[in-house]
């Protein structure tokens, strides 16, 4: 397959750099798919989790917050607060601010302050997946 230039940046530094031959992100209308001569597009990342194979047939998942991608002339930039690879993810911190998240749901609060706290759940939710190798 043929590859094509992804940069993931974070707030305060790079992510990745470099080429991929696929990825997949989580988009306001679900899943996004990306491969080579893909047409130029701007989407909306929501929190969960970026999947991607390299030329040499690698396949890595990471942790995305929300953010922006745009494809343009064969190269993607994707803009997100913050990424993790699995190794870098607390899963007992995870869990813990997991539960935070559900039980702020649970209560009788603004729909600005459910929606934050559904925010909250999704990254907590992508984040153990990936940390566990998407056995949930």
């Amino acid at each position: 397959m043929k590859a094509f230039k992804v940069r993931i940046i974070e707030a305060d530094s790079t992510f990745y750099d470099g080429e991929m031959v696929s990825l997949v992100v989580n988009g306001v209308d679900g899943q996004y798919g990306v491969m080579a001569g893909h047409q130029n597009l701007a989407i909306a990342i929501v929190p969960g989790t970026i999947h991607f194979e390299t030329e040499d047939g690698e396949e890595f998942e990471a942790v995305l917050s929300d953010g922006m991608m745009r494809v343009e002339d064969g190269e993607v930039l994707i803009l997100v607060d913050s990424a993790e690879w699995p190794d870098e993810i607390d899963a007992e911190r995870v869990k813990a601010k997991e539960a935070a998240a559900r039980e702020a749901m649970l209560q009788k609060k603004s729909a600005r302050e459910y929606t934050l706290a559904e925010a909250s759940l999704k990254r907590a939710v992508a984040r153990l997946k990936v940390k566990s190798g998407g056995d949930l």
